[in-house]
């Protein structure tokens, strides 16, 4: 979308998670990707993430680093949505990730939905490889990724209770 040097490019969607109306919108801005997922039509929490594979180490294994920007730091579920989405982005590109988020409704199930909602979207979107143009998110995100999502999402859920 963006990469090629244009002018930003986005796809705005809405979803009914859990039951509540929930906003989407991703922009590619080339070497980086804006998602906004908003239940509230307001960004509460701004969390960056990156993925990058150490010069030093053996492994090919991503290391993947999250942080908040400005809002709760203390709502440990949107860096595990925001590391979520990052695994997304990095098995296809090397780009980084500008999550905005707002959530009324914290669940598991609420977590499963919305990363299922932007992988499926997130296949329209180009790679910064063009071999790659097809589908940028095929095949990235298995069963077994949602279940250790969901047990963080639980831990971090219980932990602010």
């Amino acid at each position: 979308m963006g990469s090629s040097g244009g002018p930003p490019q986005s796809l705005q969607f809405a979803a009914n998670i859990s039951g509540v109306n929930t906003d989407f919108i991703v922009t590619d801005f080339g070497a980086e990707l804006f998602v906004v997922i908003t239940q509230s039509a307001k960004i509460g929490s701004l969390v960056e993430a990156s993925a990058c594979v150490s010069d030093f180490s053996e492994s090919s294994t991503p290391v993947y680093e999250v942080r908040v920007l400005f809002g709760d730091r203390r709502a440990e579920h949107y860096r595990a949505y925001a590391r979520a989405l990052i695994e997304l982005i990095a098995a296809k590109t090397n780009r980084s990730l500008l999550l905005g988020i707002a959530l009324k409704e914290h669940s598991t199930d609420s977590f499963r939905q919305i990363i299922s909602v932007i992988k499926d979207r997130l296949g329209s979107l180009a790679s910064n490889h063009p071999e790659d143009d097809d589908e940028l998110m095929s095949n990235a995100f298995s069963i077994g990724d949602v279940a250790v999502y969901s047990t963080c999402l639980c831990l971090a859920l219980n932990n602010l209770g």
